[in-house]
């Protein structure tokens, strides 16, 4: 009987730190297979436009959604991007508009960070001033 126990243990003590070795090279693959190579704030017609240029190292990419936290003088305010699927490997871009109404409102941007979600897990982020 002590042996049958010790058995069911071995295997369950095995298979945790199976499934956790596993897990923990998936969550890198993610990040592996996108990421963001360059950003770039400019002005256009009154406001902003967040330029991101990202690269995909899958053959297709599907799931992705970019997030951009802006400090404004007087305010912080999360905007985002449309799902984007279908992606080709490479290297690609994605624009964020921010209006004008919202610089008079709150000012300038002071500093950005951008991050970048692939079926819902963040998988590389990108700060600047």
């Amino acid at each position: 009987m002590f042996y049958k126990k010790l058995n069911l243990t071995s295997f369950l003590i095995a298979f945790l730190i199976i499934t956790t070795i596993t897990t923990y090279f998936t969550e890198y693959a993610f990040a592996d297979a996108v990421s963001i190579k360059g950003s770039m704030k400019i002005h256009r017609m009154g406001g902003y436009v967040i330029l991101i240029n990202y690269e995909t190292r899958d053959r297709w990419t599907d799931n992705l959604l970019f997030k951009v936290h802006c400090k404004f003088s007087d305010g912080e305010f999360t905007f985002s991007s449309s799902s984007l699927n279908n992606i080709e490997k490479g290297w690609h871009k994605a624009e964020i508009s921010i209006a004008d109404v919202i610089k008079r409102r709150y000012g300038s941007i002071e500093e950005y960070r951008i991050d970048l979600y692939r079926n819902g897990i963040l998988v590389d982020t990108r700060t600047a001033y």
